[in-house]
């Protein structure tokens, strides 16, 4: 423990008197805040536009409640009064909406959040064409990412690390020092490691003071439980620990500082680009990624089949998937613009769009499965995927919340279809009570998280073993 102290209080006062060292944690200190802002703002920014659209919604529900207190004694009040309660203009005015808000670790991990919708316009009219999901994505955007925190700390904390501990035994060797040591303390790996811990406590503590930063930048419209926040320390802490491992690893090899430095930084390339890339490119070639422009463009196709459908095919098939509607049948039916045509026409047109939906979310979770599984070779990889997981903006949160909009869509659907059919209004108590999306919670999160971990810690006693071998052998 002596030991130890003097050590820590050796190196606190070396870095004191080494201005490139404080320059250096400055920059990553700046890059830090600068990241965090920019987090803050897209947040902020996704944040403003559902607030917008909540309160648009509001305003529009108020008004279809006033038309059931119309003054019917004017003509425009009559027209609002025989409105009162249809289902067509309650789906025109305040159609419901399902959102999928940013979470409170949002804005220190983007993720996929820039290029996924993040709220859908429910209807009975199934509209996949409505304006978050007919977005086409900015190559751009898609090609640089974000800036985020996450980026500086999965691509660029590691490259502090190599800063700070390339020359850990090679500066004692090049200073003639390594022998006294050896000499004094009758180990010299010992020294090293403690030299090393100080580094991994000083690093550690950068990360940690961003990300209380972070926590406490997190919007008022954000939910941060404290599970969210030890779950973000423990992942942050294990990448540190893993990338701590690979320097001491080359540390206790004792090559020069130039050896030392391009090895690390041969490291830092290979797993932080080349094979992120590779892996992508095998994931693309087995399992394409689809895209949402794909389909875009198939429901377009697949709308204007099923309306050039004969009004007799498109009943014929929509009493096939109903039957609790055949007392409802009529010779009427037919008409070319009533309302059994139509609600056959989007009921038809609703399952045939649930299966194009369906084959994109299963090549989406073909894809990402795929990446998951082979995520255990690159611990990079395994990071990007943990730490967007406890930031809920991966892919598989968002088709999480997919998954609730359509169940939620399938329940309105029904809902405005008894009322279609049977020609029926809406009282004002019904439709005071009319269904709002709840998001449900991804019960199984934490203990995926946790689980993805292993990998990681895996790698990290496996590099402590080899150098713990190499050692000996020194």
């Amino acid at each position: 423990m002596p030991l130890l102290k003097l050590i820590f209080s050796f190196e606190w006062r070396q870095f004191l008197r080494q201005p490139a060292q404080l320059l250096i944690l400055i920059f990553f200190l700046l890059m830090g805040f600068y990241s965090l802002s920019t987090g803050h703002h897209f947040v902020g920014q996704q944040l403003s536009g559902l607030d917008t659209l909540v309160q648009n919604q509001k305003s529009h529900f108020q008004e279809l409640l006033g038309r059931f207190d119309a003054d019917t004694s004017t003509s425009k009040g009559k027209t609002l009064a025989a409105q009162a309660g249809l289902p067509q203009v309650i789906e025109y005015r305040a159609s419901p909406i399902a959102t999928n808000p940013p979470k409170g670790l949002a804005l220190m991990a983007i993720g996929q959040r820039d290029i996924l919708p993040y709220f859908d316009i429910i209807n009975s009219k199934r509209d996949i064409l409505t304006p978050p999901n007919a977005e086409i994505a900015n190559p751009e955007k898609l090609a640089s990412g974000n800036f985020d925190f996450s980026f500086v700390l999965i691509y660029l904390f590691p490259l502090l690390i190599i800063i700070l501990c390339y020359d850990l035994y090679a500066k004692e060797k090049e200073q003639q020092t390594d022998r006294l040591l050896n000499v004094q303390s009758g180990d010299l790996n010992r020294i090293l490691f403690h030299k090393l811990l100080f580094r991994l406590l000083m690093v550690c503590m950068l990360g940690w003071i961003l990300s209380i930063i972070g926590f406490l930048l997190h919007p008022k419209g954000t939910l941060l439980s404290g599970a969210d926040v030890l779950l973000w320390f423990f992942v942050l802490t294990t990448y540190l620990l893993f990338w701590f491992s690979i320097c001491w690893l080359v540390v206790v090899l004792r090559k020069s500082s130039r050896i030392n430095s391009l090895t690390l930084l041969g490291i830092w390339l290979l797993l932080t680009l080349i094979l992120p890339a590779l892996m992508n490119k095998l994931a693309a070639l087995k399992y394409p990624m689809p895209l949402r422009t794909e389909l875009v463009s198939h429901q377009r196709e697949t709308m204007l089949d099923t309306w050039e459908m004969p009004i007799k095919e498109l009943l014929v098939h929509f009493y096939r998937n109903n039957p609790q509607y055949l007392p409802l049948k009529q010779s009427s039916d037919t008409a070319q613009y009533g309302n059994k045509r139509f609600v056959a026409y989007y009921d038809l047109l609703g399952r045939r769009m649930n299966e194009n939906v369906k084959k994109y979310h299963a090549g989406a979770k073909a894809h990402n499965s795929w990446l998951s599984k082979t995520a255990w070779l690159n611990p990079v990889a395994q990071m990007q995927s943990l730490i967007n997981a406890t930031a809920q903006t991966d892919l598989r949160d968002y088709l999480f919340y997919q998954q609730q909009a359509g169940d939620f869509q399938n329940l309105w659907v029904k809902l405005m279809n008894s009322y279609l059919l049977a020609n029926k209004k809406l009282s004002r108590k019904e439709v005071m009570n009319l269904p709002v999306f709840q998001p449900a919670k991804d019960e199984t999160r934490t203990s995926r998280i946790l689980t993805n971990t292993i990998p990681l810690w895996l790698a990290i006693a496996l590099v402590l073993w080899i150098a713990r071998k190499k050692s000996i052998l020194k």
